[in-house]
């Protein structure tokens, strides 16, 4: 966060999740490089921590409507810019942390875990039962 003073006053600076959720400014800086997965993952965090805190928190960040939800990532969004103030050096966090923690959540849980782990093994016996044939002549 910055100051800008104008005509004797004071104007303090910071871009919130909730601004940059809902506007495209990191797309118009950027010119289409590593920007689009930061300006993705900007995007997703919000949408995927409100879904994390559905079950356990529905009577704070619960909604049923489109308006309802529009409300709910209004506040998720504080709570990251909330959650980024309270980092020390020592304890970093940040964005990219959280997400990396939400992700491995998400997939360690239920129905996408059973997944996962079927595709892993699908992956795994199709490995297996492949024979290379590059070592057959093409006169054979």
């Amino acid at each position: 966060m910055f100051s800008i003073n104008v005509k004797s006053k004071e104007y303090k600076v910071k871009f919130g999740y909730g601004v940059l959720c809902e506007t495209n400014l990191i797309d118009e800086l950027s010119n289409g490089t590593k920007e689009e997965e930061f300006n993705k993952l900007i995007s997703i965090l919000p949408e995927l921590l409100l879904a994390g805190l559905q079950k356990k928190h529905f009577d704070e960040f619960g909604y049923e409507t489109a308006s309802e939800k529009k409300v709910a990532l209004r506040k998720v969004y504080d709570l990251l810019d909330d959650y980024e103030e309270e980092s020390t050096e020592e304890d970093e966090k940040n964005g990219f942390i959280l997400f990396e923690k939400l992700q491995k959540e998400l997939m360690a849980n239920g129905f996408l875990s059973g997944m996962t782990k079927k595709q892993e093994e699908l992956a795994k016996q199709q490995d297996a039962t492949i024979i290379p044939q590059d070592h057959k002549s093409a006169k054979q």
